[in-house]
């Protein structure tokens, strides 16, 4: 009998063990506690691509969140645990299919990412992934760059901080601001760069990723410290890839079939500038000269190597053309003679008619080697405001006129006069030298220089000649003395004195007899001059 108890009493505790646990242990609830979570939205943009599959990973790669699948227009919707915000975040897409831009094809997209540090998000965030996000995630993630750091990377290479809570469009963004036609804008470069690059649309995401490796030496190159990076086997980054992205980019403002940002030059900003252009025959260099590019009288440096044989590449026909792209028109700006050093290398000079930027505009320089049926180099400078002595004033024609922009009515010719440098110091006696050109084609925006002997046109396109042309240069308007016609378009005046730093030069220019004047009109009063400020060391 007492055996039987034992057992059961035995029986009836694995019971009561087995009831207590069901009900929690004394009536608590078994569900575990819920997870406090924060909503973060986006888009995935190459063009919005739809279907694709979005997670958060933490610093290890553990997924935190997700995967949630995009909608039509690219957007998502994710729940982060609250906990994860702490720490570093990426968020990743894989998949999905979107419009590709440059050719109109459908495409499956590849990965697209985006970094978001510790503390960074919280609710009502947005983090919007595209090929710029991607890039800068891969240097953080990838390459073991700083945020900071990878950010600043990022904009020496391509000229531009990409802002991740900004949703891309390919379309006029809403009211006045225009963050998100710029950044759609700058995405489908990305895809425009692929295209230009002969490869597949399904190629780009093999190019963000080798871009990623290119930069991470902080030089984009095509290479990896010294060795190649390869987009896809068989394709090779070029060399000249910066500059390959800014021609994609340029060339897209004018292809409105692609392109319904409805952007113009002016609203772009300044682009990375690259110094270096591959064409078939030649590497093509731009040497910065002692002063950056900036408005009036810029001096650089243009370097050929033969692409065969390594070599420098003398006695080349090397010619100019700027252009400026500014928001509803073009136009050129004065060259200065190219110097062939014998060396591989030609001394250029550029006398830049304004400054370059946001509200501004591109500059273009194109470098043609062998004449225009020869082969050219594009480089996109940025071009500064100038600083201390004045660069450039403008006189104008009174009875001189030439067709106005349009092709309707007349306009006064410009005489732009770009201080060229000075010696002899201040205090005593000083040589004051000046460029002078002058518009001739509002359509085309030519600027021959100006000397005796210089072809321009008339309102009517009648050709005529610089017969007689005085320059005059005086430092108290009182005592004017002349200038000497140095040729294509210098002119030099020496034997000024009492110029002090800080203080004015005055100059009138006389040509076929017509005194230049500020305004257009006859001369009166202050209007025959215009006041150089020279400052000293400038």
């Amino acid at each position: 009998m007492r055996i039987r108890r034992s057992y059961a009493s035995i029986v009836l505790g694995i019971f009561l063990l087995a009831l207590l646990g069901a009900c929690g242990g004394g009536g608590g609830s078994s569900s575990p506690a819920p997870v406090a979570t924060t909503t973060i939205t986006g888009t995935v943009f190459a063009a919005p691509v739809r279907g694709a599959r979005v997670s958060a990973k933490n610093a290890s790669g553990y997924t935190v969140a997700g995967p949630v699948t995009t909608s039509s227009d690219g957007a998502f919707s994710i729940d982060v645990p609250t906990v994860s915000l702490s720490g570093d975040l990426r968020i990743e897409s894989e998949e999905g299919t979107y419009l590709d831009e440059a050719t109109g094809e459908t495409t499956t997209a590849g990965r697209l990412a985006a970094f978001a540090p510790s503390g960074s998000l919280r609710a009502g965030s947005s983090v919007n992934l595209d090929p710029s996000s991607t890039i800068i995630c891969d240097l953080v993630t990838g390459q073991g760059k700083t945020l900071a750091e990878a950010n600043t990377i990022f904009t020496s290479a391509f000229g531009y901080t990409p802002d991740t809570s900004v949703s891309p469009i390919n379309a006029p963004s809403p009211g006045t601001d225009k963050s998100q036609s710029l950044a759609g804008l700058r995405a489908i470069a990305f895809s425009q760069l692929t295209y230009d690059l002969g490869l597949g649309a399904e190629r780009q995401f093999d190019m963000l990723a080798a871009l990623g490796q290119d930069l991470s030496d902080g030089i984009l190159d095509g290479k990896n410290g010294t060795a190649p990076v390869m987009i896809v086997a068989g394709a090779e980054m070029p060399e000249d890839i910066q500059n390959k992205f800014e021609d994609s980019l340029l060339g897209l403002l004018a292809n409105t079939a692609v392109n319904q940002t409805g952007l113009t030059a002016d609203q772009v900003g300044a682009l990375p500038f690259s110094k270096t252009v591959m064409t078939a025959g030649y590497k093509v260099e731009y040497i910065p000269g002692a002063m950056a590019a900036a408005q009036g009288k810029t001096m650089f440096t243009i370097r050929l190597t033969d692409r065969t044989t390594g070599k420098p590449a003398a006695g080349k026909a090397v010619g100019l053309m700027p252009k400026m792209h500014m928001a509803s028109m073009s136009h050129s700006a004065p060259v200065g003679a190219v110097i062939d050093n014998n060396d591989g290398t030609y001394s250029c000079t550029v006398y830049y008619l304004m400054a370059s930027g946001p509200g501004m505009g591109i500059w273009e320089l194109k470098v043609t080697i062998g004449g225009m049926s020869g082969e050219s180099a594009t480089f996109y400078p940025s071009v500064g405001m100038s600083m201390g002595t004045t660069s450039k004033a403008n006189l104008k024609g009174v009875a001189d006129l030439i067709p106005a922009m349009g092709g309707t009515g007349t306009t006064s010719r410009t005489y732009p006069l770009f201080y060229d440098g000075m010696s002899g110091g201040m205090g005593g006696s000083s040589t004051f030298r000046l460029f002078i050109a002058a518009s001739d084609d509002m359509m085309l925006m030519k600027w021959p220089a100006v000397s005796i002997g210089t072809t321009l046109h008339d309102q009517n396109g009648t050709a005529w000649t610089v017969n007689s042309m005085t320059v005059e240069a005086s430092t108290d308007k009182s005592a004017w003395l002349p200038g000497t016609d140095d040729g294509n378009g210098h002119w030099s005046v020496p034997g000024l004195t009492g110029l002090s730093s800080g203080g004015a030069v005055y100059v009138r220019v006389v040509v076929n007899g017509e005194q230049k004047t500020t305004d257009g009109k006859s001369v009166s009063g202050d209007n025959g001059y215009q006041t150089f400020t020279v400052v000293s060391g400038m």
